[in-house]
């Protein structure tokens, strides 16, 4: 009796089946022993072993890596502190255009080999907690520096925030800008270069009454700068005002101008941000204030 065509087809199939199995299984007898496996990472369309991992990072991925491998005084010879704008040179080896998280991990550990005067991590958290409370659509910044704070705190607005920096020096104001520019924020970002007593009317008019004011610049002006803004109308009832470094160096007057009634105050104590001659190479406490205009 014959066998259908369909009988047929699948008598065939499951002999294919069997075989195939018993070539897989002689091939599994026969091949070594497997070593240990090359590290994996997963990418869209592949997978990549550890070396052409490593090919493909970015190249700024790379030189940050590279640095960070440097001894002292090869990391100093490499990459020199001689001018403010040393550090945005730094910055454009080791982050990409547009990357803000790149641009501040560069920022900390370049001031980590250089004392420098930037607020750093543990007090980026401070002002990053009072800014997420706040949520500020109009936020002032008096005494940028090089631009880490300023960096810091216009990746957290809105895309139609705007946050106005005060800096006194315009080499600094040049660097900042830079640092900003390169963590693609300028669109979020005015610079205003001169004394804060001098600019702070200009600062009202472009941007009103802010939600946020962040005070680094000279201790001695906190108190009498925010009695500007508030006689501007920068500072009025709910505008959160956080200040830096009102234990040491300290500033003078300011914690009696942002007591009860006028202001609640929290102070949040933190290490000062640079140990260096000013603190005799040990570390010092400090904090910062988080003031909200009542």
């Amino acid at each position: 009796m014959l066998s259908s065509p369909n009988s047929l087809r699948r008598a065939v199939a499951m002999r294919m089946r069997v075989a195939l199995l018993v070539i897989h299984a002689n091939s599994l007898r026969d091949s070594p022993a497997p070593g240990p496996r090359a590290p994996r990472r997963a990418v869209l369309g592949g997978i990549l072993t550890a070396p052409q991992w490593a090919r493909a990072q970015s190249p700024y991925d790379a030189a940050f890596a590279a640095s960070t491998k440097l001894d002292a005084d090869a990391f100093y010879a490499a990459h020199p502190y001689r001018s403010p704008g040393d550090v945005l040179t730094y910055i454009e080896k080791c982050a990409a255009p547009g990357d803000a998280s790149a641009v501040l991990k560069a920022f900390e550990y370049f001031g980590r080999k250089y004392p420098m005067y930037s607020i750093g991590a543990t007090k980026g958290k401070i002002l990053d907690s009072a800014v997420a409370t706040a949520k500020p659509k109009r936020s002032v910044e008096v005494g940028s520096f090089l631009g880490y704070s300023a960096v810091r705190m216009a990746a957290k607005l809105p895309s139609d925030g705007m946050l106005a920096c005060v800096e006194g020096n315009p080499e600094f104001a040049r660097t900042a800008e830079g640092v900003v520019a390169r963590a693609g924020l300028s669109d979020r970002v005015r610079f205003f270069v001169g004394l804060a007593s001098d600019e702070i009317s200009n600062v009202a008019k472009a941007i009103g009454r802010a939600d946020l004011v962040f005070l680094d610049h000279c201790k001695e002006c906190y108190a009498p700068d925010l009695g500007r803004m508030e006689a501007a109308g920068l500072v009025a009832k709910g505008t959160v005002v956080v200040a830096d470094n009102v234990v040491f160096p300290g500033a003078p007057g300011y914690l009696d101008k942002v007591a009860a009634p006028a202001y609640a105050t929290v102070l949040k104590p933190a290490p000062y941000e640079a140990v260096g001659w000013e603190t005799r190479w040990k570390e010092v406490d400090d904090a910062m204030s988080v003031s909200t205009r009542l």
